[in-house]
């Protein structure tokens, strides 16, 4: 990462958020390590080498073409390509219908899956078969063993490999120590059958008796991923790509692939990690000697390596060529030898490219990412505006035009057209969004910029019909520009077209960095005179306050941007930012709630105060109620704050009751935390606002919560409209 090559993009596409590490999975199952320690964070990485990310399965490589094609994205250009898929264990499908089969890979959620499964099970003995007797499937059985028996399970082990020995390849000395160590820990091994299928819980041999078994954990020998079957490469009898020593296909110099997903022609190693971490600096020169026209370097396999199996109990099993051995401090050399490598991928300062420090350099206060010193604008709906700066400008235009005709600077997000024709039942409106882009997946920015700009007709009660997009792209090549463009708006027409809405033309400029916006249309069966179903205005006292989603997205994105927020904070604020409010709209709608808006760059605090103040209400929040995304309140706690967060505090403490109180400095930031594609904010009738909740918890918005009320200004013993806020501690998220 620190020695980038010049004039390429990079881009990494995985299915996942993390990467695991299978080096360290056996000491996770044991409970050696926690699960994030075997994992190497993504976001954290391709942060830190200034490098793309696209969060994917990709599911066939069109070489003709150069093009990596996906699931439900349009296909992706590339110039050089390189592959490492790895493998998947053979036979699983006979397997699949068991209830309690477990395919160790992927192993990202291996864990996950084991745990449930286990639960599963109840308490009592639980039967264990580990299919696979090699060097993976003998250090699961141990640390799974180990994991088992140590968390209150009465396990009953059984290890079985076809082979007439487990430990293929081993030496004989090794074999013996492992025979010896799983009699001894109570794990049977059975040898000379393979399994065919099952009955039921019991598995079926092509020889011997069948085998009751709860639960099949399947950690058999590599089998290609199925990406590999459709790139049109020349394939080894196996399945795996044919590369050349400088670790390109055969068929296509353009293409690279290492570890599993690759056979070195005339070249015979084992299917073990180590070669794949040392084909890695080669793969890195190879392919910045393709792009730059250079020499390639041939990889050069070493002819053995120190293989050390956890025992899951604090020791491991060793063998270096002569010798084989068991004991405590052969795990430490391991854990050692793992931990010093997992480290190696984890960014830090003196890993980072020299763009990404000169930008770091830039934009960063020597106090440290998250503090309101921080120089860089958020991206996102942390780029707005201050309110402040807003409502000046709007009152000095009201004021300078007092005369303006009907509909002149309307106070909701939403606006209704005035010049509807006389006796047309309908209402027609219009709304408009833009930020700068947060991710570097275009297609990925393109849904949520749409779905965002949508939400404020939902949050009014208004139908989309029709959006224009306005585009800004950062200079690049022709090429280049056209598949930005592209996958912007290939993303942003799938999320237009499920809210039934057509994209019928817009604006593309040149700019500094990829910014995307859309104005949207929309109409609803109601007369102009009524105004919009749902608006500001309309919170009464006595209703009851609903947030649709949970909060966090401002202070997640800042974390990101800064380089040090976690894969799976990223990854829950996506998937809340993915999740449309139209169905939340609709709900509300259907049970005649007449005041919401959706929770955006203002803060919940921001905007809940535009709905008092134009309702002429005042309102008390319950922080404690309100949901926090997983891994905002950390961020919180850390002291990360998006770059409008001072902004967003300033414009609300002076409505707000006690914003110092006890445990307030965290509470009140993650009411003022700027939201991208939030949830919707609803004055609900109290007396319909469980039956509310009930709908909108059916329909997948499972953070909904009721977070307050509305009073009366009298009521509240005030003058005006506020915040009454009652303030608990962060924690308590």
């Amino acid at each position: 990462m620190q020695h980038p090559i010049a004039g390429a993009t990079l881009t990494l596409i995985s299915p996942f958020a993390c990467a695991t590490y299978s080096g360290m999975l056996p000491g996770t199952l044991a409970g050696l390590y926690r699960p994030d320690e075997m994992e190497i964070d993504l976001y954290l990485l391709t942060n830190a080498a200034n490098a793309e990310l696209i969060l994917d399965e990709a599911i066939a490589i069109d070489t003709s073409v150069r093009e990596i094609q996906f699931r439900d994205r349009p296909a992706m250009a590339y110039d050089v390509v390189s592959i490492g898929v790895g493998s998947v264990p053979r036979q699983m499908e006979e397997l699949a219908t068991h209830p309690g089969f477990v395919p160790i890979k992927p192993m990202f959620t291996a864990l996950r899956r084991m745990d449930a499964t286990v639960q599963a099970c109840g308490n009592g003995p639980v039967r264990v078969a580990v299919v696979g007797g090699g060097a993976a499937g003998v250090e699961v059985a141990m640390c799974l063993e180990h994991r088992l028996r140590t968390s209150g399970c009465q396990p009953v082990m059984t290890l079985v490999d076809a082979n007439a020995q487990i430990l293929g390849g081993f030496r004989n000395h090794t074999i013996r120590l492992a025979e010896t160590e799983l009699q001894q820990r109570g794990i049977n091994v059975r040898c000379g059958g393979r399994v065919t299928g099952h009955s039921g819980l019991s598995l079926q041999f092509d020889q011997g008796p069948p085998l009751p078994a709860d639960i099949v954990v399947w950690v058999t020998g590599a089998c290609p991923q199925s990406l590999l079957k459709h790139i049109n490469l020349p394939k080894s009898d196996a399945g795996f790509l044919r590369v050349h020593t400088t670790l390109q296909s055969v068929g296509d110099p353009a293409v690279f692939a290492v570890g599993d997903s690759a056979e070195i022609d005339d070249v015979t190693i084992a299917r073990a990690g180590v070669y794949a971490v040392r084909e890695g600096p080669i793969l890195w020169q190879n392919l910045a000697a393709r792009i730059a026209g250079g020499k390639l370097r041939p990889y050069e396999p070493q002819r053995d390596f120190l293989r050390l199996l956890a025992t899951g109990d604090g020791r491991a099993i060793a063998q270096w060529k002569w010798f084989s051995g068991i004991g405590a401090h052969w795990w430490k050399l391991k854990d050692h030898i793992d931990s010093n490598f997992i480290n190696m991928y984890r960014p830090s300062a003196a890993m980072q490219s020299p763009a990404r420090q000169e930008e770091t350099a830039i934009t960063m206060s020597p106090a440290g990412a998250g503090t309101d010193d921080v120089k860089m604008r958020c991206r996102g709906c942390g780029g707005k505006t201050s309110a402040r700066v807003l409502q000046r400008v709007l009152q000095r235009l009201r004021n300078e035009h007092p005369s303006a005709p009907q509909g002149f600077l309307q106070s909701d997000d939403t606006a209704f057209l005035p010049d509807t024709v006389a006796g047309q039942t309908d209402t027609y409106a219009v709304s408009v969004d833009f930020f700068p882009a947060f991710l570097t997946d275009p297609w990925l920015s393109g849904r949520i910029a749409a779905i965002h700009a949508l939400s404020d007709l939902w949050a009014s009660g208004v139908q989309p019909t029709s959006a224009l997009a306005m585009i800004t792209l950062p200079e690049d090549s022709v090429e280049r520009q056209s598949e930005r463009l592209h996958c912007v708006l290939s993303g942003a027409v799938r999320e237009l077209s499920q809210a039934n809405a057509v994209l019928v033309g817009g604006h593309t400029t040149n700019g500094e960095e990829l910014s995307i916006g859309f104005t949207v249309f929309g109409r609803t069966q109601n007369a102009v005179s009524a105004g919009l179903p749902m608006s500001k205005a309309n919170l009464h006292s006595g209703q009851t306050l609903i947030l649709t989603k949970a909060l966090g997205t401002g202070v997640i994105l800042a974390a990101n941007d800064s380089g040090f927020t976690a894969a799976r904070a990223m990854s829950a604020a996506i998937d809340m930012m993915l999740q449309s409010n139209r169905l939340a709209g609709e709900i509300a709608s259907e049970s005649g709630v007449t005041a919401a808006t959706d929770v955006t760059g203002f803060g919940l605090a921001g905007h809940l105060l535009e709905m008092c103040q134009q309702s002429g209400v005042t309102a008390e929040l319950n922080v404690a109620s309100v949901p926090l995304i997983k891994g905002a309140a950390e961020l919180i706690q850390a002291g990360v704050r998006s770059s409008l967060h001072a902004e967003n505090a300033a414009n609300v403490q002076d409505w707000m009751s006690d914003p110092d109180g006890p445990g307030a400095p965290e509470s009140f930031a993650a009411i003022c935390d700027p939201q991208t594609s939030g949830g919707l904010l609803l004055g609900v009738d109290a007396d319909r606002a469980d039956e509310v909740l009930m709908k909108l918890a059916t329909a997948g918005y499972r953070d909904a919560a009721i977070i307050g009320r509305v009073m009366d200004v009298t009521d509240a013993n005030t003058s005006a409209a506020r915040i009454t806020v009652k303030i608990a501690s962060i924690a308590s998220f």
